[in-house]
Order: structure tokens, then C-alpha cells, then sequence
């Protein structure tokens, strides 16, 4: 290691050619760099509700509902009805939309004295205009259960219309569009957008503008913390300069693999640059003091001394994100503890080889004078702060070490309060306008997300059928579901057209005959296979429905079919609350596999720094006590566990067990240097704390802060997670460099190689 430090100081020149080049290179790609939005495209394939929610969408012309409300005074108006008809037109022929359903172009059965039609609600040839015909439509309309507050509310002050998008449609697009033709043909009207498909727009856009936001604002806080920290502009650029290489190697590499930001990557920027600072912050620190050396040994010296910390506290930190992979069950999770151990890993090669390069262009004479100088005039802030937090430390370690268990037990009691919140509709603030629609949607038309049923079985069977409609009936018993939609409802409002009452018929040969009235409407390729051995139940739910609800409500349908004799048919569940149930299982499971992942590897990792494993029971000390206090801070400030918090805990590993990494091994150091024999631990402590601590503070200041930057996201579940790792770094600084230190001194260990167990550098 000793050469290889010694070989990037004397090749200076050529390390900063080569790193320029693949920085060229990789940025040509970042053109092709996309955004997906589309949380539902991170749902592993392999979950078969997951599959059958893709299967039922396939062959049915898709199940994402875009939901268009319009809004006005009085709905049934000639003016108001031409504006549907001509919106249902004009959405209808737009590429990604499979089909719209409006008051205008609704499938209706008729009944008259002189029989019955099968046709439109409204004759689009023929719009009504007179009062009268009006007052006819409206009165009929909202006397029939499948469109009163389903189309229209029950005061015909709103109306909604539904567009079935194409499964493998852009979605993005799409919606976009549908807002232009919207507000092209109805800008008078007060207009609510609802559904998935456009919380998905909605989402594509804050992650563009939290991008363009985001990362200035963190990197002004970074710029100002570093200047107060190191109190020259060397210790600003070169710490952003490493960050920025890193980030663009990162997302060169994204978009060469085709790897589009989602909900959740798009804050990697954001990580490298709060996260990926401290390895060139610690680089810097000790070249600063060893810039008095003019030789190449020198500084190659002080490389190796510091690469070995620095590599080590990288790999926590990568270990701390690749921990991700195992047990996330989105694959956008998956993709971001990738991505974002990988650009550390680009930040800790960049830090520990550009940067020393770079470094080594600029030589200073050996002066003791200027040393001196410099060492009054850099002192900066944290120079400042750490004689208080020495002082505090050596008179009082054994209050520090009580104050910290006081903390962990106050800190653990919160923890049975953290609830979990998977629900899409939650990740927007309360002003937003999606939030507002979904409120709408909910208040005025049952909702804007949908539960499918999938039966299998013989369709045309009037037992099958039967089945269908308890079925149904179970379902509109059941908190939180409005209304249903399947064939069933078709064949009993024609059976009643046909004198046979609102119920099904009770033969097969009566159903065939009702059966061959229906064919050719487009309706029906949304209820029925071709086949006639599948059909599909819809219900609409509130998109916001609440977690526990979701759970009662999969549960109570699942219990429900395992009662039905499979023979006969075979009932299938899927849709949102499915897959909210199946998301909200997973975070517990996350949770607990990505942190003892995180913790087991952190403490390999503290074994071979240490030496011992009371050694490495002692590097963990800090982020025990910060993973407790992290958690209980989510307890008793009802943060919530959910796609972007679940990540909190294996963060607070990875990057807060840096802290106690560099502190230990420069604690070590000061122990095992042969010109210091027999020195006492308090003076080792004073030492690491006035050199290694004043970059500690540096990094977590930058850190906290940077992260803290978050709040100013568009989203609430990246805010939270700000919050978290604002005070996760708050918590793992003061465990490295108070708590840890007061341990170290109230144990009474002697030396790393004493009490403690920790083996001595040689």
C-alpha cells in the first residue's frame, strides 16, 4: 500500500489525465439519463398478485384508471354536455388511452312500453339542448345506481370521466397530453386530476424540480460548512470537486445501463454530495498536516496513514447501502442501494487518488513559522468547538457515559409508536392538487383506486354467476368500497329489460340469449375473456385508504374465497390494496434484514480495524446509540416507516460508523507510536479529539445539514427522510466524539491493546 501511495504522489500528472478522461467519457452519456416515475414498474415481477395485476391489465385493456374530474354548477346544460362529448371524442382517439367512459358515451339499457334498447346513455347524434330534455336526462341518470355518484354526483354538480390507460403505454406523456386537451376544450370548468396515472406525472415533475432545487441548496450548505470548518477555499473545492467526479460517473454509469431515476435514486445526487465529502475532508486533514514535508515519502506517508480509515469507513458506508438488496420489495429500493454504493465507492477511489494528486502539486516549504501560521489561521469553527467538547470529555466521562444510557432507554420507549405508511397519495403534501383530486374522488365518487377479483370458471353458468354476485354483494359490505362493476350487472339490468326482474336468469340457455345482445359492446372486452372462462370484478376504493384498513380488507376477501368451492370457481384478488399490503409487509422485513445485514458486516469491518471482538463491541457503541435515539425519534415525532424511512437505519450504519472508525484508528495511532511510549489514555484522547475530531465535526456538520436540505423536497417520504438522517448524524457525531471517548476513559483501559482488546498498529 505504502508503494501505491507513493506511486500516485510521483504520477501525479498522470492520475489527473486519466481521471479527466473517464470523466469526459461518462458525462457524454449523462444525455440519455431518464426519469420513471412509475412506482408500479418497481414491483418485482416474480409476486404473483403482481402478476396477475399485469395479466389482468394486458388482456383487458389496461388497469390504470387516469380520473378527470369536471366541476360546475349544473352539469346537465347544453354547454356542459357538449364539453363531455367532445372531451370523451378527443381523449378517446389519444395513443395510450385504451378507453374513456363519460355520461356521453356510457352503455345504457333502456325500457319503454314497447321494449327495451341496449345503446348510449346520451345520443351523441342528437345532444339534448332543450330544458325539458334536460330535465328528463338528468331525473333518468340519477335514478339509476350505476351512474349516480359513479358518473355523476347526486347534486349534478360534478362529473367524472375515466380513462383506461394502455398497460405499456407512457404513461408520463399520456397524462400530459390529456391535461392539454383538457384544458384546451374545457377552461372554464374547475378541473380535478385523480388516479395513479397522474400522481405518476405529478411525481415526474417534482423529481425535476427537487433535482434542480435539491442540489444547489445542498451544495451551498456544504460550500458554507466546509469554508467555516477549513477556513480556505482548497478545503471547498476539492471536496465538491471529488463529489461531483464521483455523481458524474455514477449516473454516466446509470444511463449507459439504461438505469432511469426513479421516486427514490433521485436523491443519490443528493447522498454523494452530503455523504461523499467527508473521505476527501479526511484526505485533507491530514495532508494539512503533513504539508510541511516537501518530499514525496512525506506525503505518501501521510496517504497510507489516512487510506486506511478512510477505505475502511467507505466499505461501512457501501456496506451500509448494499444491505438494500436483501429483503426491499421494490426493486427501485434495490436500484438505489446499487447506485448509491457504487458512487460512494467512485468517491472513495477519486478521494484517496485524484485528490492526493492534485495535492501533490502543490508543495509547501519546511517552515516551522508557517506551520504555525497556518495551524492558528485555519482553526476555523470546529477548531473552536473542540478544546469545549475536550474539556467535557476528560472531566466528566463518567456523567457522559449516563447521560448517553438515559438517552438509549428514553430513546427505546418511543419505538413501539413508529406506524408504517405505504399508501402512494401520502407521498404528496396535503396543498397539492393531486391531494386535493384524491380528496374529491373520494368525497364525491367512492375513490380513484380499484380492487379486481379475476373468476375462472364457466362464465355463462348461472351458478358461476351467482357466485359472482355474492361475491359483489361481500364486497360493497366492506369498508372503504363504493361501487362494482362486472358483467353481472349487465345481465340483470337487460334481464330486467326483459320482464324477468333485477336479477339473474336462472338457466344457462337464458343467459346465452342475454349473452348474444352484449356482444360487440366495447364494454365488454373489459369484463369478459373471449373465451367466456374468465371475468373480472371491479370495485373503486379511496385511493387514500388507510394501511390497516388495506389490511382488513385483502384479509377478509381472501378468507372469503377460500370458503368457495374452487371446482365451481376460482376466485383471484389483486390491485392496489394488494400490493400496498404486500409493500407494507416488506418494509418490516426490509428493515430487519438490510440492518442485520448492515450491522453484522459494520462489525467485521470494526474486527479488523480493532483487532478483538470486545474491540469491535466498542466501534459499535455510537451507532447503537444513534440507531436507538434515530428510532425513537420517529416514535415520538410520528415519522412513519415507508419507502424512502425504511433506508434510515442501514444509512445511519453505513456512514455513521465512519465517525468512530477514523476516531478509533487515530486513537490507536497516538497510542502506538513508538515516540510516545507509555502515554496516557487522556492524552491520546485530547490528541485524536484536536486533530481527527475537528474533521469529524467538519463532516458532520456538512453531512446533517446537507441532508437536512431534504426538507425542501416536494415529497414528503424524501422530507422525512432528511429529518432522519439529519438527526442520525447528529447521534452517531456525538457518539464518536463524546461518547465514545467518555467509554474509553471511564473503562480505565490503559491501551487499544488493555482492557478494551484492541490490538496495537504496527
Amino acid at each position: 500500500m505504502k508503494k501505491l501511495a507513493k506511486l500516485i504522489i510521483e504520477k501525479n500528472r498522470l492520475v489527473i489525465v486519466v481521471f479527466a478522461l473517464i470523466t469526459l467519457f461518462l458525462g457524454f452519456f449523462l444525455r440519455n439519463l431518464r426519469i420513471n416515475p412509475d412506482i408500479l414498474s418497481y414491483f418485482p415481477k416474480n409476486d404473483p398478485d403482481v402478476q396477475l395485476l399485469n395479466y389482468l391489465g394486458e388482456e383487458y385493456g389496461g388497469n390504470s384508471l387516469a380520473m378527470i374530474v369536471l366541476e360546475t354548477g349544473e352539469i346537465f346544460t347544453p354547454e356542459t354536455i357538449a364539453v363531455i362529448h367532445e372531451l370523451t371524442t378527443r381523449l378517446q382517439l389519444e395513443p395510450g388511452v385504451a378507453y374513456v367512459t363519460s355520461l356521453t358515451n356510457t352503455l345504457d339499457i333502456k325500457t319503454d312500453e314497447y321494449g327495451f334498447e341496449i345503446g348510449r346513455l346520451v345520443d351523441t347524434a342528437n345532444l339534448p339542448r332543450d330544458p325539458e330534455a334536460l330535465t328528463a336526462l338528468k331525473e333518468y341518470t340519477l335514478s339509476k345506481e350505476m351512474f349516480r355518484n359513479n358518473l355523476v354526483t347526486e347534486d349534478a354538480t360534478a362529473t367524472l370521466i375515466i380513462c383506461r390507460l394502455q398497460t405499456n403505454s407512457d404513461q408520463v406523456a399520456t397524462c400530459r397530453r390529456l391535461q392539454e386537451i383538457v384544458a384546451e376544450t374545457a377552461p372554464a370548468m374547475k378541473i380535478y386530476y385523480g388516479g395513479i396515472p397522474f400522481m405518476i406525472l405529478d411525481l415526474n415533475n417534482m423529481i425535476t424540480d427537487d433535482l434542480k432545487v435539491l442540489i444547489p441548496m445542498v451544495s451551498l450548505v456544504i460550500i458554507i460548512f466546509l469554508y467555516l470548518g477549513f477556513r480556505k477555499w482548497e478545503g471547498v473545492f476539492l471536496p465538491l470537486l471529488a463529489v461531483a467526479i464521483s455523481l458524474i460517473w455514477t449516473l454516466g454509469v446509470m444511463s449507459l445501463l439504461k438505469i432511469p431515476l426513479s421516486i427514490i435514486s433521485n436523491v443519490i445526487p443528493v447522498v454523494l454530495f452530503a455523504v461523499g465529502n467527508a473521505y476527501t475532508i479526511h484526505v485533507l486533514s491530514r495532508f494539512n498536516e503533513t504539508r510541511v514535508t516537501s518530499t514525496n515519502d512525506g506525503l505518501a506517508t501521510a496517504l497510507y496513514e489516512v487510506g486506511t480509515p478512510v477505505s475502511l469507513a467507505g466499505l461501512t458506508t457501501i456496506a451500509g447501502f448494499i444491505s438494500f438488496i436483501f429483503g426491499s420489495y421494490l426493486v427501485m429500493i434495490q436500484e438505489f442501494g446499487v447506485f448509491a454504493a457504487l458512487g460512494v465507492l467512485f468517491t472513495l477511489f477519486i478521494s484517496l487518488t485524484f485528490i492526493p494528486a492534485l495535492l501533490a502539486l502543490k508543495r509547501k516549504k519546511p517552515d516551522r513559522e508557517y506551520k504555525e501560521q497556518e495551524e492558528t489561521k485555519n482553526r476555523g469553527v470546529t477548531g473552536r468547538i473542540t478544546p469545549g467538547i475536550e474539556k467535557l470529555v476528560t472531566k466528566k466521562p463518567k456523567t457522559i457515559v449516563w447521560v448517553g444510557v438515559l438517552l438509549t432507554i428514553l430513546a427505546l420507549t418511543g419505538i413501539p409508536r413508529i406506524s408504517r405508511r405505504v399508501n402512494l397519495v401520502e407521498y404528496f403534501q396535503p396543498q397539492t392538487a393531486i391531494r386535493q383530486a384524491e380528496a374529491i374522488l373520494d368525497e364525491k365518487f367512492g375513490g380513484s383506486g380499484i380492487i379486481q377479483i379475476l373468476a375462472e370458471g364457466d362464465i355463462q353458468d348461472p351458478a358461476v354467476l351467482r357466485e359472482m354476485e355474492k361475491m359483489e354483494e361481500f364486497l360493497l359490505a366492506q369498508d372503504g368500497i363504493h361501487s362494482t362493476q362486472s358483467v353481472v350487472n349487465l345481465l340483470k339490468e337487460l334481464n330486467n329489460a326483459m320482464g324477468e326482474g333485477k336479477v339473474l336468469p336462472d338457466t344457462k340457455g337464458k343467459v346465452m340469449n342475454l349473452w348474444f345482445l352484449l356482444e360487440g359492446e366495447e364494454v365488454m372486452t373489459q369484463l369478459v375473456n373471449a373465451g367466456r372462462t374468465e371475468a373480472v370484478i371491479q370495485a373503486r376504493i379511496a385511493g387514500s385508504l388507510e394501511g390497516s384498513l388495506a389490511h382488513q380488507l385483502v384479509t377478509a376477501i381472501n378468507e372469503y374465497t377460500a370458503g368457495i368451492n374452487p371446482e365451481l370457481v376460482k376466485f383471484s384478488q389483486t390491485g392496489m390494496p394488494v400490493i400496498y399490503r404486500n409493500l407494507d409487509l416488506s418494509i418490516l422485513k426490509s428493515q430487519f434484514q438490510s440492518l442485520i445485514f448492515a450491522v453484522l458486516l459494520v462489525f467485521i469491518i470494526m474486527l479488523f480495524l480493532l483487532g478483538s471482538l470486545a474491540g469491535g463491541l466498542l466501534g459499535l457503541i455510537p451507532i447503537l446509540f444513534t440507531l436507538a435515539l434515530v428510532f425513537g425519534f420517529m416514535g415520538y415525532a410520528k415519522i412513519p416507516l415507508d419507502i424512502a424511512t425504511v433506508l434510515v437505519a442501514s444509512v445511519t450504519i453505513g456512514i455513521g460508523i465512519d465517525y468512530s472508525i477514523h476516531f478509533l484508528s487515530r486513537y490507536r495511532q497516538e497510542l502506538a507510536d513508538t515516540r510516545t511510549q507509555n502515554l496516557p489514555v487522556e492524552t491520546a484522547v485530547r490528541i485524536t479529539l484536536n486533530t481527527t475530531g475537528r474533521a469529524i465535526l467538519i463532516n458532520v456538520f456538512t453531512v446533517a445539514f446537507g441532508f437536512l436540505s431534504l426538507v425542501f423536497s416536494q415529497l414528503v417520504p424524501i422530507q422525512r427522510f432528511g429529518v432522519l438522517v439529519f438527526v442520525t448524524m447528529l447521534g452517531s457525531g456525538f457518539g464518536a466524539i463524546i461518547l465514545l471517548p467518555a467509554v474509553l476513559l471511564f473503562s480505565g483501559a490503559r491501551s487499544p491493546a488493555g482492557k478494551m482488546g484492541i490490538k496495537k498498529l504496527r
